[in-house]
């Protein structure tokens, strides 16, 4: 490669500046969150998963060619900022409002959740072309930026449980579980839906709830959660077609003798009700119930009469 091809504009292309606009708002959450701004901080991590989600949408839309993956760089680059530094950052913030002792205990938890989204991130970026997977493997790190900002801004905030939710999606984040790429756009708008209903300047929320932060934050739950049945079955194996036919099978099976007993129960209880007003039609309910009613008033004369109350004619 000659000197003249590496000059900057011979890489650098539009969804690359999308990208760089990815980093500029995480390195604006940074800034926010070294002034105590810590709501705009989570805003502009939010900003930055929006930037983030349509780099690659554009750069598909053009048909880019990226012989050496400088775009794959520049965008891992930007995600190492703005979804593993910030978020990281704003946690270790956040536990430092609580007590010295649990910044330090929570700055583990950050340090723990960054380098495992670096790891993540460089993972991608080596087998990202050598396997046949069109999804993640790993959870993705935007997602964990997500998850954090958006409980965060939901109000119901807990800085132990986002500990939590930060030590297990770094877990997932290194782990080999496989999560597709969200393709639905039901779920894609509803996901941008909210976040712009959180930059715009009006209050959509149930007392101290926030709903579309906490909208986001359930469906992020959601996709961390989804495919973590991995780690108990095999799906490979669950999904084949003599499985799935046996599973069908088995509920069938279960259903139609479900179904049997509730026709059996009805039976049986049409039948004691068509009895019952075959006896009060006959009046034979009625003479039943006279006949005790008579046997009580007998009990209580008698009992009267023992006691002195009334005398016996």
């Amino acid at each position: 490669m000659r000197l003249k091809s590496v000059g900057m504009g011979y890489f650098l292309a539009i969804p690359d500046i999308i990208s760089i606009l990815n980093l500029v708002f995480g390195f604006l959450a940074i800034l926010m969150i070294m002034d105590n701004h810590l709501t705009y901080a989570a805003l502009c991590i939010l900003v930055a998963v929006v930037f983030d989600s349509i780099d690659g949408w554009v750069s598909r839309k053009l048909n880019r060619d990226d012989p050496f993956g400088f775009g794959k760089n520049i965008d891992s680059l930007a995600d190492i900022v703005s979804f593993g530094v910030a978020p990281s950052l704003l946690l270790y913030y956040l536990g430092l409002q609580i007590s010295d002792w649990a910044a330090y205990l929570v700055a583990i938890v950050a340090v723990f959740a960054l380098v495992c989204g670096i790891l993540r991130l460089a993972r991608y970026n080596v087998i990202a072309d050598k396997i046949n997977y069109h999804g993640f493997v790993g959870f993705p790190i935007p997602g964990t930026a997500i998850i954090l900002a958006s409980y965060y801004l939901s109000g119901l905030f807990n800085t132990v449980v986002a500990s939590i939710l930060m030590l297990f999606a770094g877990y997932l984040m290194i782990s080999t579980i496989r999560y597709p790429k969200v393709d639905n756009y039901y779920v894609i708008g509803l996901g941008a839906l909210m976040i712009l209903l959180l930059l715009l300047p009006i209050n959509v929320s149930i007392g101290a709830i926030n709903l579309p932060a906490l909208v986001l934050f359930i469906l992020s739950l959601i996709y961390m959660f989804m495919t973590f049945l991995e780690f108990f079955i095999d799906t490979d194996e669950a999904l084949t077609p003599e499985n799935v036919n046996k599973n069908i099978g088995q509920v069938r099976e279960i259903t139609a003798n479900k179904v049997s007993l509730s026709l059996s129960n009805a039976q049986e209880r049409f039948k004691t009700m068509r009895e019952n007003i075959n006896r009060v039609s006959s009046g034979e309910i009625i003479g039943e119930a006279k006949e005790a009613e008579e046997n009580d008033e007998k009990e209580e004369k008698l009992k009267a009469i023992s006691t002195g109350e009334v005398e016996e004619e």
